[in-house]
């Protein structure tokens, strides 16, 4: 199977037809609960504190909503709108950009924890 990226750009191949699809797949929600998880694990957080956290190529949110039940706030960016309108469709806490990282992110250093 190709990968997305070799069949059109993120912002194209993740339409709504697409869109929808990643995020009701149980598998990818699984891989996407776990491997969120794991780099919270990874950034070695205090278990008693909130963080303010970046979420990268946010999607549809699966991650920000872990985030979210480990007690964190989260703000999140993606460059696919489709896949962007799927997370505040399911009303996710965290804020939400359009934004290619490709182009820089604009946050001051320091922002996020």
């Amino acid at each position: 199977m190709s990968r997305p990226e070799h069949i059109a750009p993120p912002e194209l191949f993740y339409g709504e037809t697409e869109a929808k699809k990643y995020t009701g797949n149980s598998r990818i929600v699984a891989i996407q609960a776990e491997m969120t998880m794991r780099a919270v694990e990874l950034l070695n957080l205090s278990d008693e504190s909130s963080y303010y956290l970046l979420d990268i190529g946010c999607g549809s949110g699966l991650s920000g909503e872990v985030l979210e039940e480990d007690g964190h706030i989260w703000v999140g960016m993606d460059i696919a709108p489709a896949m962007l309108e799927i997370a505040a469709d399911k009303d996710v806490e965290g804020d939400l950009f359009l934004q290619d990282i490709g182009q820089g992110v604009g946050f001051r250093p320091g922002t996020f924890d």
